[in-house]
């Protein structure tokens, strides 16, 4: 149960004919006055909540229900991925009230952040030349600078937010550093307003940090692109070689039963 402006969300898990069986969530907005205004059903399959890797072998409609009888197996924190349905669920109760404030916002991502941080760990584990090997030194910079903001984020929203484990791929987690980043501007500006100047700074610093951190990251993407294309090219220049280096006599017993290929065929092989 949430408040959301002058309406309070209610979140519950939708049964199915079956007893102790769920497939999703059910939403409902009420007036406090007027009771409920609306509600909305949000399937566990349609958003994908439940890990593949974790489904339990009894689990319906490929982990599209939960029963009483595979929890064990669904409801592990690395088998669950929420943000979909949390996204979809915002976009509904925005109809009816509206955005929270900034700062539960800023909180809300800091979550896809430290999961970011920890998908950069497993990158530089396995594969140690990704991000031109600075993946564990681009995670540890960005578990520091996102448990910052946590701790002063705290004064406004009252409460610990919880990182929560879905995996976060690299591109993914610029997308919502991104977004984290524009949240922590649009806060800082609101402290300005408020006149509260060392907490605009603040938010302002963090924004910054979190730009160069981008800068960093996408940087070393881009290198890594640019070493993957060198090493195809390479690769087809040694095929091309190899092609054309084939001995002479091959070349005429091949003839007699077919006409030579030119060289330019041959570098194109190398290159597919």
């Amino acid at each position: 149960m949430a408040r959301r402006g002058d309406m309070v969300v209610t979140a519950e898990l939708a049964q199915t004919i079956r007893q102790d069986t769920w497939s999703g969530i059910r939403i409902r907005v009420v007036s406090p006055s007027a009771g409920v205004v609306d509600s909305n059903w949000f399937g566990f399959s349609q958003y994908g909540v439940f890990n593949e890797r974790h489904l339990a072998p009894s689990a319906r409609d490929g982990g599209g229900e939960l029963t009483r009888y595979n929890a064990d197996f669904m409801l592990v924190v690395d088998g669950i991925d929420a943000r979909r349905l949390r996204d979809a669920v915002s976009v509904y109760t925005a109809a009816f009230a509206p955005p929270p404030a900034p700062e539960f916002t800023a909180a809300a991502h800091l979550a896809a952040l430290f999961s970011m941080a920890r998908r950069l760990d497993h990158l530089g584990s396995i594969k140690p030349e990704t991000l031109a090997g600075r993946a564990f030194a681009h995670a540890e910079v960005l578990r520091d600078v996102a448990s910052q903001i946590h701790f002063d984020l705290l004064p406004l929203t009252g409460e610990r937010q919880a990182a929560d484990s879905a995996p976060v791929e690299v591109a993914e987690g610029l997308a919502v550093l991104r977004k984290l980043r524009t949240t922590l501007t649009a806060l800082a500006h609101s402290a300005d307003v408020g006149d509260h100047p060392d907490y605009a700074e603040i938010f302002r610093s963090h924004s910054a940090s979190l730009d160069g951190i981008e800068h960093e990251i996408t940087a070393d993407l881009a290198a890594d692109r640019a070493a993957a294309e060198g090493a195809r090219a390479s690769a087809a220049k040694s095929a091309s070689a190899t092609a054309l280096a084939s001995p002479s006599a091959g070349r005429s017993a091949a003839s007699t039963t077919a006409p030579a290929s030119p060289p330019i065929q041959a570098s194109e092989r190398g290159r597919r």
